[in-house]
């Protein structure tokens, strides 16, 4: 979906002074005062429209989710991969027979990934909760659904009060499990977990989460939770970022419009030319490769000769 057109270079030779006005045949040079003037009134304009504030909150809901939120997943989910395929790792979590460097420092990089994770899904609540303040309408109702769906997943309830526990109380102790041989060719596989005992004698868990933890014997496997949760959390706000973009696009396209006379009077010449070159730097902005047509004469402005 295109989003706010590019802003214009200045052409090359024009002292940043916008289009020439035309009075009784004369030619009339706007003064420096009269185009800064007009140039930040355009852009107010373009600022103050409903479409740019909202295309600004949903944009804001992708960097949470594509920026923070996948990054901290990936990072956290790595580790804990790594720690059930990788057998010399396995092995180094439980031997006992010099220092524990190795499981010293990967414990320390999995709760330090598991205090971002946490910390990340829970500022995505709260720029949802933000972004859908005082809405109505179908995408509030049916976000509303899908997000009692997710919740419904016990795993979401027990991350978002985790974010509490690390916070508020400690970060929790890591543990792991390790089988030896657990099928041919394999030595060893381990998986991280955290201690359900641990994790009990606090009490602000919230009734499903304590239930849940509760569920999970001894110990809480990790690494299944955090897939489930990323999963849903992610779908839900991904589909939630699209349906905004798609309810905003005619009030968008009224911005781009917006955006073409700010570019006008940046570039110093007529509405046409300035659609015409701010589409042109769009495609090459948004092209994956440079377009070979598309030079730098190609996106400057074309001056037109005033009038005799």
């Amino acid at each position: 979906m295109l989003g706010p057109r590019e802003t214009l270079p200045e052409p090359l030779g024009s002292g940043g002074v916008g289009a020439a006005r035309q009075n009784d045949g004369m030619t009339e040079i706007p003064s420096e005062d009269e185009y800064s003037a007009a140039l930040a009134a355009a852009q107010q304009r373009i600022i103050d429209h409903p479409g740019y504030k909202a295309k600004h909150l949903y944009d804001g809901l992708a960097r949470t989710v594509y920026a923070v939120f996948i990054p901290n997943r990936d990072e956290l989910i790595a580790l804990l991969d790594r720690a059930a395929s990788d057998a010399n790792l396995a092995i180094e979590l439980f031997q006992n027979v010099r220092r524990p460097v190795v499981r010293t420092r990967f414990e320390g990089a999995v709760m330090r990934a598991l205090h971002n994770y946490v910390a990340s899904a829970m500022a995505l609540v709260e720029h949802t909760r933000r972004i859908m303040r005082d809405r109505s309408g179908p995408i509030v109702d049916e976000f509303e659904r899908r997000k009692r769906d997710v919740t419904a997943n016990p795993e979401v309830p027990f991350i978002h009060n985790l974010r509490n526990y690390v916070l508020h109380h400690s970060l929790p102790f890591v543990g792991h499990e390790v089988r030896l041989q657990p099928q041919p060719g394999v030595l060893a596989t381990s998986e991280i977990q955290l201690s359900v005992r641990q994790l009990t004698a606090w009490d602000g868990w919230s009734a499903p989460a304590r239930r849940f933890i509760e569920s999970q014997g001894d110990a809480l496997a990790l690494r299944p939770v955090v897939d489930l949760h990323a999963g849903l959390v992610a779908q839900l706000n991904l589909w939630l970022y699209e349906r905004l973009a798609d309810a905003n696009a005619p009030a968008l396209a009224k911005v781009n419009r917006l955006v073409d006379e700010r570019n006008a009077i940046l570039g110093g010449t007529d509405l046409e030319e300035a659609r015409r070159v701010t589409e042109a730097w769009t495609r090459r902005r948004e092209s994956p490769r440079p377009d070979p047509i598309v030079d730098l004469t190609t996106l400057m402005p074309r001056q037109k000769p005033p009038n005799r």
